[in-house]
């Protein structure tokens, strides 16, 4: 086991029994500190599984991972003035909340994916078909379908905008994905048409785990986020109602055609 699992466990530790005892500055960055653990700890745990990592392996990538991490949860943070699904309570002097929040936002993606990456590697999901073909002419107009889901916060009122919600959730998939598909980058689209389900599988149960995780650490953390959706707010599972679960995992897949497209990864 790498040397940085043990250290990555102590974080979870330590800053649990910390937030307990009242200690104010884990307190405050409680989320961010546990996100850090739980990387270190599956990254660790995926190496000595498969022999290599995201940290091992591709650890320039993974750098640069981490700084789009947050620069993508801020454009959904963009969208969230007009959609005014959640907000911030607790939060400390300015400088002091971004510095926290930007930590927060940059363990999104990589504990995203390190945990699909722990699916995968335990052999989750290994689910094949036969291959076919999506025709161009609907990989474009899926592009279209996406683009107007992101635009149609820009025209609707905001009073309309706020039960927008799945359309956020998936518009990054469908305006990003086949463009990935047809440029030959990694591709969910892409992935089917080869027949092969276990990636996209595994993104989904990765962020329904990552998003149980999150809403489990972020109840107990005194700088934290609310919901305030204006349909389907009971019942709920710590602050989020349980309809909302289901955006995790398209979470998961929108992060992923995100670096995807910015990173124009290849197979």
């Amino acid at each position: 086991m790498k040397f940085y699992f043990y250290i990555g466990l102590l974080i979870i530790v330590v800053s649990e029994i910390l937030l307990f005892a009242g200690v104010k500055w884990v307190k405050i960055f409680f989320t961010p500190f546990v996100w850090t653990g739980y990387i270190l700890l599956i990254d660790s745990i995926v190496f000595r599984i498969k022999k290599e990592s995201w940290i091992t392996r591709r650890g320039r990538t993974f750098l640069i991972m981490i700084l789009l991490s947050a620069g993508f949860w801020y454009m959904f943070e963009f969208f969230n003035l007009f959609l005014k699904n959640w907000r911030y309570e607790g939060l400390p002097a300015v400088w002091i909340t971004a510095i926290g929040m930007t930590w927060a936002f940059a363990t999104i993606g990589p504990g995203i994916f390190e945990t699909s990456d722990l699916l995968e590697c335990i052999g989750a999901f290994k689910l094949r078909t036969q291959k076919f073909e999506i025709p161009k002419s609907v990989l474009y107009t899926l592009i279209m379908v996406g683009a107007g889901c992101l635009l149609s916060f820009l025209i609707i009122p905001h009073r309309i905008a706020s039960y927008l919600g799945i359309p956020l959730w998936v518009g990054f998939i469908l305006l990003l994905d086949p463009v990935n598909c047809i440029k030959g980058r990694k591709s969910i689209f892409k992935e089917w048409q080869a027949g092969n389900f276990q990636n996209f599988l595994c993104l989904l149960v990765g962020g329904l785990i990552c998003g149980f995780l999150w809403e489990f650490w972020n109840y107990w953390a005194v700088a934290k986020w609310v919901y305030q959706v204006p349909y389907a707010a009971e019942p709920k599972i710590f602050e989020m109602p349980l309809l909302g679960y289901l955006g995790f995992p398209a979470l998961a897949l929108e992060y992923y055609v995100l670096y995807s497209f910015v990173l124009r990864w290849k197979e």
